[in-house]
């Protein structure tokens, strides 16, 4: 284990690195408009919670998806494709659970954390993940791409079985996926993981503040246009 979180801690550090130098992401505008829908590459798929992100999801999807809300039962089509699982992560084993042997190597998990060990005791190591960084201001909104300056390609980013699928269903929707696999990937995770952390841990400790105004004082303080915001303390 030891040397498993020193490799870790060793595709870390470039990420790391490029947060510090002030490149973390940021909030971006919509683009303008959709793009066309994709002739392949979506199929249609269970999606397994009906909130902001769900219902997106489901807005970008295709005819034959299926949204499954808490308490309904596993529907019997589509009987293959991807099972987009929306839901808190304190639910996902019960996701898991509910959902049939045959077809928990579907599901596709696009929750914040780095899941690897929770994934591996569901008996799911590779299962298809999704670093999302996407917004949706409220239930209904078209979802806003994660697009930064210094990542104007996007930074979503998928990883597994139907991670090609993903990203044909974004691109429906004019919304940028990056496909990456191994290293790669962890590299992408650990450096999503560190900004959520950096960004949560620095609003609370100035009274639970918004990503948005965290992000507004790292700016300040970067440019150097806002010297009160150098002389913010941490207790």
């Amino acid at each position: 284990r030891g040397s498993h979180r020193s490799r870790m801690f060793a595709l870390l550090l470039p990420p790391a690195l490029s947060l510090l130098a002030g490149s973390a992401p940021s909030p971006a505008a919509p683009r303008a408009g959709r793009g066309a829908r994709m002739a392949g590459g979506d199929v249609p798929s269970i999606i397994v919670g009906g909130g902001r992100i769900g219902s997106a999801l489901k807005e970008l999807g295709v005819e034959g998806d299926v949204v499954l809300r808490r308490g309904d039962a596993f529907p019997a089509a589509p009987a293959s494709g991807p099972i987009y699982v929306t839901t808190r992560n304190d639910d996902l084993a019960g996701v898991v659970a509910a959902t049939p042997p045959e077809r928990r190597q579907d599901l596709v998990f696009l929750q914040n954390g780095m899941l690897g060990e929770f994934l591996e005791e569901q008996g799911l190591p590779d299962a298809t993940q999704v670093l999302l960084y996407l917004a949706v201001a409220k239930l209904g909104e078209p979802p806003i791409d994660g697009i930064t300056d210094t990542n104007p390609d996007g930074l979503t980013t998928a990883k597994g079985r139907w991670a090609e699928a993903f990203r044909a269903r974004l691109a429906g929707g004019g919304l940028t996926c990056h496909v990456k696999q191994g290293d790669e990937y962890t590299k992408a995770m650990l450096e999503k993981h560190v900004w959520i952390c950096a960004f949560m841990v620095t609003g609370a400790l100035h009274g639970g503040v918004t990503v948005g105004e965290v992000s507004a004082v790292r700016h300040a303080t970067a440019s150097g246009s806002g010297r009160a915001a150098r002389k913010v303390e941490y207790q």
